[in-house]
């Protein structure tokens, strides 16, 4: 018990420390630059943009919920990404340098490849087949395991809030309703940087806490040495990022399954690292493993939500509902996204524009048949003798949209430079 207080001390002196780095409120800054700048698809799509102090807020406090499970993670594995006690090999920042080089390299093709699953897995390749760079492969792959497996859990629980409702046009042609969720939660985790001890042998946490001989479960190359390791704890701050579209589920249910996908890509990947440690033949199947799987994870969802039955199409008869707005008379009549309206006050409805006109007459009373998503019916009624009714609060899926966006994974940054400078070299040819 007096060692786990010890190391709690320990982990909340290292996130007090954060506060003074700088890195991580230069994180903060960006998250408020992202945020800012989806303000206008919110505009546009509900009349007003979500709270900007909400957004930052929750996702700064989620992400340090998030960093401060995964720092736990971390040191109960004991999780090393460096070569530290290597002579003249390994630093402090080498491996993280390497891997941000390959990250922005390889996002240049497509900026979803900006994530260490695709760069860890190529650091891990290049240092088994060329020893270059020096770094621990069980312990980076072990920590991007760390890392998704993080992520997954804030999906789970924070991925589908200020998510924003659009207007989609899927590579078939047809328009439909779906929502995007973009979030970004900043991270501060723990890692270890490792060096040989100075006396005695086994494992100590920071040098003063001796371990127990099971720890630490990702074990060092170095640990079958004479000397003892020394595990010294560093708070790295880290971003990580969810972006995703619900067009065949809700975001809640996308969200739900996005993230039991990850959380299972993460375990098998930290399962393979472990083993790994161990047996150097499992160190070339994660670190092949790393970038594949995650890339499966990616097409496969992508095609699932691109291809699937749209959960917000319009339908023959009545009005899809794709947004409801809190405490709007749609939210009090408890109609929810999915619904369809099919009438109103005893007139059929099949057309947004009718539903506008019957509500510019402003009633003090309207009742509306609505087909639930379960395809149970049901009569809900409204009433305001004071203003009348002059909308519902909800957003319809439109028959024929003024404007729509079209459904886009990205494209590569590089090919957009290049085409840009093409453009500008062009405007200055006379013909």
């Amino acid at each position: 018990m007096v060692t786990i207080l010890k190391i709690a001390g320990l982990i909340l002196e290292q996130f007090g420390n954060l506060l003074a780095d700088e890195f991580f409120w230069i994180i903060v800054l960006i998250l408020i630059m992202l945020y800012k700048k989806n303000s206008g698809i919110e505009v546009r799509m509900l009349g007003s943009s979500y709270s900007l102090f909400n957004k930052v807020s929750s996702s700064v406090l989620v992400g340090l919920a998030g960093g401060l499970s995964g720092s736990l993670l971390v040191i109960l594995m004991g999780i090393s990404i460096e070569d530290y006690t290597r002579v003249g090999g390994g630093s402090l920042t080498e491996a993280i340098t390497y891997i941000w080089i390959i990250a922005v390299l390889l996002a240049l093709i497509n900026p979803r490849y900006l994530c260490f699953s695709y760069a860890g897995g190529l650091i891990a390749l290049m240092n088994l087949i060329f020893r270059f760079p020096s770094v621990n492969v069980a312990g980076l792959l072990a920590l991007i395991g760390v890392l998704h497996l993080i992520e997954s859990f804030l999906i789970w629980i924070d991925g589908c809030s200020y998510s924003v409702p659009l207007f989609l046009k899927r590579k078939d042609g047809k328009t439909v309703g779906g929502y995007i969720m973009n979030k970004v939660w900043p991270i501060p985790l723990i890692v270890f940087a490792v060096m040989f001890g100075n006396e005695g042998n086994g494992a100590s946490f920071a040098g003063i806490i001796h371990m127990p001989d099971w720890w630490p479960v990702l074990k060092h190359y170095a640990a079958e040495g004479s000397s003892g390791l020394v595990y010294i704890p560093l708070v790295v701050p880290v971003v990580l990022g969810y972006g995703d579209m619900a067009i065949s589920k809700t975001p809640e249910k996308r969200c739900s399954s996005s993230a039991v996908r990850l959380g299972c890509y993460s375990l098998v990947l930290i399962i393979l690292s472990v083993i790994a440690s161990k047996l150097r033949f499992f160190a070339y199947l994660a670190a092949a493993f790393a970038p594949i799987a995650h890339e499966m994870l990616i097409l496969y969802g992508a095609k699932e939500e691109e291809e699937g039955k749209p959960c917000f199409e319009s339908d023959e008869n009545g009005l899809k509902v794709l947004y409801v707005k809190k405490d709007s008379p749609a939210g009090i009549m408890h109609i929810e996204p999915g619904d369809a309206i099919l009438k109103i006050n005893g007139t059929d409805i099949n057309d947004e524009k009718q539903l506008s006109g019957f509500l510019g007459s402003y009633p003090v009373f309207v009742w509306l048949l609505i087909k639930k998503k379960s395809g149970k019916m049901l009569t809900v009624e409204y009433t305001d003798y004071r203003s009348g009714i002059g909308s519902l609060g909800a957003l319809i899926v439109p028959r024929n949209p003024e404007f729509f966006y079209e459904v886009n994974r990205g494209g590569s940054i590089a090919k957009k430079l290049i085409d840009r400078l093409k453009k500008k070299q062009n405007k200055g040819v006379d013909v």
